[in-house]
């Protein structure tokens, strides 16, 4: 986490320097890309201070929780990415009739945005780009899942996907907290979550949610 705060600073710090040395010369050009970067570091700081604030406020749910049919919460969840899903022609299918559950539905619609996001921006180039939000029942206990068909993540990052700030592709947006955050959300709900997937084979995260007040 250190790292990952310290070094939009390191830039600002280096683009400071630049900055003093253009603008003694007067060079226009080099001024404005100083500029620039400076804001670029000064705007990803901002993203990491308020995402880390909002991790820190999930150790509790914030609204009294509520029995709330599940495909209510993907529909609203799926009308915040919108735009995400139509930029890359994405198919969303839900399965009919998923159960309710007791849960804060704020916090959980968050849970459903950031893994429809997800699958945004790892779905790659499949000829029908899909993703599906259903339920399937393991000894009596509904696990519920969404599942793309893009592409893949190995093994060996499953665990780490979850991790505060970590990012497996330094090209995609955001900050990498994501997932630290559908974690410890639903973990807070008192259930867990996981990863099945594989390269080129898609990826579907599997959770269990409380089904009924306890």
């Amino acid at each position: 986490v250190s790292h990952d705060l310290k070094s939009p600073l390191i830039t600002i710090n280096g683009y400071l320097g630049f900055l003093e040395k253009d603008a003694h010369v007067g060079d226009m050009d080099k001024l404005n890309h100083d500029v620039r970067r400076i804001k670029e570091a000064v705007e990803k700081m901002q993203g990491l201070l308020s995402d880390l604030l909002e991790l820190s406020r999930i150790g509790r749910l914030i609204n009294p929780p509520e029995e709330v049919d599940f495909t209510v919460i993907t529909q609203e969840a799926m009308r915040l990415v919108e735009i995400s899903l139509q930029e890359k022609n994405i198919k969303v299918s839900i399965q009919p009739n998923l159960p309710k559950v007791y849960v804060d539905k704020k916090r959980i619609v968050e849970v459903m945005q950031n893994l429809l996001e997800n699958s945004a921006k790892f779905i790659g180039n499949p000829l029908i780009p899909q993703v599906e939000v259903g339920v399937k029942t393991d000894n009596d206990k509904n696990i519920f899942f969404v599942r793309d068909n893009g592409i893949g993540i190995a093994p060996q990052y499953h665990e780490r996907i979850f991790g505060l700030f970590d990012k497996l592709s330094a090209d995609t947006e955001g900050t990498g907290i994501g997932l630290a955050l559908v974690k410890r959300i639903v973990e807070t709900h008192g259930g867990t979550i996981w990863l099945e997937s594989d390269i080129g084979k898609g990826a579907t995260f599997y959770f269990t949610l409380p089904q009924k007040a306890t």
